[in-house]
């Protein structure tokens, strides 16, 4: 059994996301019955709860085409688990689940306890996010950054 692995971002241009969402559907489709995972920031929300505040106006076709995308796909949408978004504005006013981990249902068959998680916010304007597939917590991972001239 392959496993297959895509980190994705997302343009914000409609017509490049199209096309994106056009090249992974091919591939994915070519990995029907492997282990896939498919995650990044995907500049995109599946419904209305998924940003504040929402815009209605441009809601309904980004959505649509996103979640045709993931049915298409036969791919599962984690929950998430620590915050409700994954990226916000820098004065805090606008926030979105930009960010997840779509799984195949041969992955959720192998690890079926996988955790979608988000981790203490840094210096990006997202939240860092985890895929666990263990129970078992062993204590926090050391996170380091160094920034130096």
């Amino acid at each position: 059994m392959k496993t297959f692995v895509c980190s994705n971002y997302a343009p914000c241009d409609r017509r490049a996301n199209d096309v994106l969402w056009e090249s992974l559907l091919g591939r994915l489709k070519q990995l029907r019955g492997q282990w896939v995972y498919v995650c990044g920031d995907f500049n995109e929300v599946r419904s209305r709860d998924e940003r504040h505040p929402s815009r209605d106006a441009s809601f309904s076709l980004d959505s649509s085409l996103f979640n045709h995308f993931i049915d298409d796909n036969v791919l599962i949408d984690l929950s998430l688990c620590g915050h409700n978004y994954t990226w916000f504005k820098g004065d805090g006013t606008t926030m979105s689940r930009l960010d997840r981990f779509l799984l195949s249902e041969e992955w959720c068959l192998l690890w079926p306890n996988c955790v979608h998680e988000t981790h203490l916010w840094g210096l990006s304007d997202h939240f860092p996010l985890i895929l666990s597939v263990d129970e078992e917590n062993w204590d926090p991972r050391p996170t380091r950054m160094l920034i130096c001239w």
